[in-house]
C-alpha cells in the first residue's frame, strides 16, 4: 500500500501541473468551425480512432468501455445516439430500491438505497446515454436525499428524469413541478392559498426557483447565453411581483388522490391523513385541489390568469408552464447548461446559439437537443490552439471519474453476484456514501447540499488564470487541495482494496477490481502504462506524464505475481489521477 500511495503523490504532481489533452484528433479543423455549418456532415459521423470514440463516450456515458467503443465505431455517432435512446432500461430505480429493501431484509427505503441504485445503473445499465442525461438533469432540477429522505420518492423522481430524458422540455417541467419529491423539497406540496383575514400568503419558494434555476434564469440572455446589458448592468428577468403572482399558481397541489379515495373527505387527502394514505402517493404526480387554490388574479412575466370563481389549479399551471417553456431565455439557459454538463464548461457563442436554435425549432425536444450537442463540430473537434487546450473542456466531477474506472476495468461485486445466484430480479451493487471531502469523493449522487447543486454553472475560481481569462469552471467549486489528495488516496484504496460497503463475512469491500489480465505485460513498464492508458483513455498518455509513470513503475520489483499486481495497480492509479483523466477535453 505504501508504494501505491507514493505513486499516487507522484501522479498528483502530474495532475496539478497541466491540463493538456492526449493524442487522437477527430477530423474537424478550425476552418470547419468557421464555415457557418457547425453540425457534423454525414462523412464525419463515424469515429475514425479509438481516441475519438472514447472522447465521445466520455461525454455521452458514465465511462467508455472497449465494447462500447467498438459498437460506436461500427454504427457511427448518430445511429448510436438513436439506439441508446430507444434501448430498454435494465430496471427502474424504484424497482431496484424496492428489491434492495427486500434483499437486505429492511423495513423501508432510505437515501442509501437510492445511492446503491444510482451506482448500479450508472455502471451496468446498457442504456448509458439515457442514464447520463438523467444525471445531468438531476443537477439542474435538483432534488436531494437530504431534503426528501424517503428513498422511494427520490427513486421515483430519478425514474421520471430518466423517462423524460428525450421528452419535450415543457412536459419535463410539468413532471418536475408535480412530483411529490420536488413538492416536498421546495415546499409547494400542500401550499395553501392566501388568506387576507390571517395575513397568510402562498409559499414563494418554488415560484422563485422554477424561474431562477429551472427555466429562465436571473438575467435576460441573448441566444448565445450571454446576459443582455443596459450600460454595464444585466437586466433582471423577473421581479418580486412576478414571484408573488407565480406563487399563487402553485397553491392547492398536494398528495395524489387515488380514485379509491373519491369518497374520503378532501381535507384528509390534502394532508394525507389516516383514511387517505396510499404508497402510490410517494411516486405519483400531485393532485390539484381547487378548494386550496388561489382564486384571485395571478400576474407574472406579462401573463394574467383571470380571477376564478372556483379554484382551478390545473388551468393556472398550464398558463404558467406554457409561459416559462416558451420564454426567450429558456432555450439558451437550458441549452448552455446541458452543454456544460456533457461537453465543455465554456462553450463558444456559436455553439450555444446553434443549440438554442435546435431547442426552439424542435419545441424543446430534448432528444434533438442532446443529439445536436453531441454532434456539434465543437463537441467533436479537439481544441487546436495552445490557448484552447487550457480553456476548452471541463473538469470532471468526482463521481464520473469513479464510474469511468468501474466501467472500464473488470471487477466483481459480492452483493451483485450473490443476488444473481439467488435469482433476484434486480441485483445491485452495495455502494457506499461518498460525501466526505477528506476521505472520499466529496460528492454523493442525489445528495446535493442545496437546490443549487454541488456547484453552480457560472462558478469562477477566484484568483486563478481561469478567472483572469473570464472563464468558468463549475466543478472547481467542490475542488480544493483537500479534495485532490482525498481523491488520489481514495483511488489508491479502490484499486488495491476495493470500494463500497464493507462485507464483514468476507472481510472485503463489495466491489473489487480484477487486474490479473495485465500480468503478462507488467514486466514491461512502458507496455503496461500504454496498455492501461489505452484501456482507460483510448490513447497513450502524453510523453512527459508517461515517462514519469514508467520511471515510477520501473522502481518497483516485478518478479512475483503479487509484485506484478502492484505494478498494474500503480499504472492504473497514475492514469486515473492524470490530467487526461481528470480533465475532459
Amino acid at each position: 500500500m505504501g508504494m501505491i500511495r507514493r505513486i499516487g503523490l507522484l501522479a498528483i504532481s502530474c495532475a496539478l501541473s497541466a491540463c493538456g489533452g492526449g493524442k487522437g484528433s477527430e477530423s474537424s479543423t478550425s476552418a470547419d468551425m468557421q464555415n457557418g455549418n457547425n453540425m457534423l456532415s454525414s462523412a464525419a459521423l463515424m469515429p475514425l480512432t479509438d481516441a475519438a470514440a472514447y472522447r465521445f463516450l466520455t461525454q455521452a456515458t458514465f465511462g467508455p468501455t472497449p465494447e462500447d467503443a467498438d459498437r460506436l465505431k461500427s454504427i457511427g455517432y448518430e445511429r448510436w445516439i438513436d439506439e441508446q435512446f430507444d434501448m430498454q432500461l435494465q430496471s427502474t430505480h424504484l424497482e431496484l430500491v424496492d428489491g434492495a429493501v427486500t434483499a437486505l431484509n429492511q423495513s423501508d427505503a432510505g437515501g442509501g438505497h437510492v445511492v446503491l441504485s444510482w451506482w448500479t445503473h450508472a455502471v451496468r445499465d446498457p442504456a448509458q446515454l439515457r442514464q447520463r442525461i438523467a444525471f445531468a438533469l438531476s443537477e439542474i432540477f435538483v432534488v436531494s436525499i437530504n431534503g426528501v429522505e424517503h428513498g422511494r420518492r427520490v427513486a421515483s423522481y430519478l425514474d421520471m428524469l430518466t423517462n423524460k430524458a428525450d421528452a419535450n422540455f415543457r412536459d419535463l417541467l410539468e413532471s418536475v413541478t408535480l412530483h411529490p419529491a420536488m413538492g416536498l423539497y421546495l415546499s409547494h406540496l400542500a401550499n395553501l392559498k392566501e388568506d387576507p383575514a390571517t395575513g397568510r400568503v402562498p409559499d414563494e419558494n418554488f415560484a422563485r426557483e422554477i424561474m431562477q434555476l429551472f427555466s429562465i434564469g436571473l438575467y435576460e440572455l441573448d441566444d448565445s447565453g450571454n446576459p443582455k446589458l443596459v450600460g454595464d448592468n444585466p437586466i433582471e428577468t423577473y421581479t418580486s411581483d412576478d414571484i408573488k403572482g407565480l406563487a399563487k399558481v402553485f397553491t392547492g397541489f398536494s398528495w395524489y388522490r387515488p380514485d379509491s379515495f373519491a369518497n374520503v373527505e378532501l381535507g384528509r387527502c390534502y394532508w394525507r391523513l389516516t383514511g387517505c394514505w396510499d404508497a402510490s402517493q410517494d411516486t405519483t404526480s400531485m393532485t390539484g385541489f381547487g378548494s386550496a387554490h388561489s382564486t384571485s388574479v395571478k400576474q407574472f412575466l406579462g401573463v394574467t390568469v383571470s380571477a376564478q370563481s372556483e379554484g382551478d389549479p390545473n388551468a393556472s399551471l398550464r398558463a404558467a408552464l406554457d409561459r416559462l417553456a416558451t420564454h426567450s431565455n429558456t432555450a439558451p439557459f437550458i441549452s448552455k447548461q446541458l452543454i456544460q454538463r456533457l461537453v465543455t464548461s465554456n462553450p463558444s457563442n456559436d455553439y450555444v446559439a446553434d443549440i438554442t436554435r435546435v431547442f426552439r425549432a424542435n419545441n424543446g425536444n430534448l432528444r434533438a437537443v442532446v443529439k445536436a450537442i453531441l454532434l456539434h463540430k465543437e463537441a467533436r473537434s479537439l481544441p487546436n490552439a495552445t490557448e484552447q487546450r487550457y480553456t476548452y473542456g471541463k473538469l470532471r466531477e468526482p463521481v464520473l471519474k469513479l464510474t469511468h474506472l468501474l466501467r472500464a476495468m473488470p471487477h466483481s461485486s459480492y452483493m451483485y453476484e450473490a443476488q444473481v445466484a439467488k435469482g433476484t430480479a434486480h441485483p445491485f451493487y452495495d455502494a457506499d456514501d461518498s460525501s466526505d471531502v477528506g476521505t472520499s469523493l466529496g460528492q454523493t449522487p442525489m445528495r446535493s447540499p442545496s437546490v443549487f447543486n454541488f456547484f453552480r454553472p457560472g462558478y469562477t475560481p477566484p484568483q486563478t488564470q481561469i478567472a483572469a481569462a473570464g472563464k468558468v469552471a463549475p466543478e472547481m467549486q467542490i475542488t480544493s487541495e483537500t479534495s485532490v489528495l482525498a481523491y488520489a488516496n481514495l483511488m489508491s484504496r479502490v484499486i488495491q482494496w476495493g470500494w463500497g460497503m464493507w462485507n464483514g463475512e468476507h472481510l472485503t469491500f463489495d466491489i473489487m477490481l480484477d487486474v490479473s489480465g495485465w500480468d503478462s505485460v507488467a514486466n514491461n513498464p512502458t507496455n503496461l502504462v500504454n496498455t492501461i492508458s489505452q484501456r482507460l483513455l483510448g490513447h497513450e498518455l502524453p510523453k512527459a506524464i508517461s515517462d514519469e509513470a514508467v520511471a515510477a513503475i520501473e522502481s518497483m520489483p516485478g518478479g512475483t505475481v503479487a509484485q506484478r499486481k502492484l505494478r498494474t495497480q500503480a499504472a492504473i492509479l497514475m492514469v486515473v489521477v492524470s490530467p487526461d483523466f481528470t480533465v475532459q477535453q
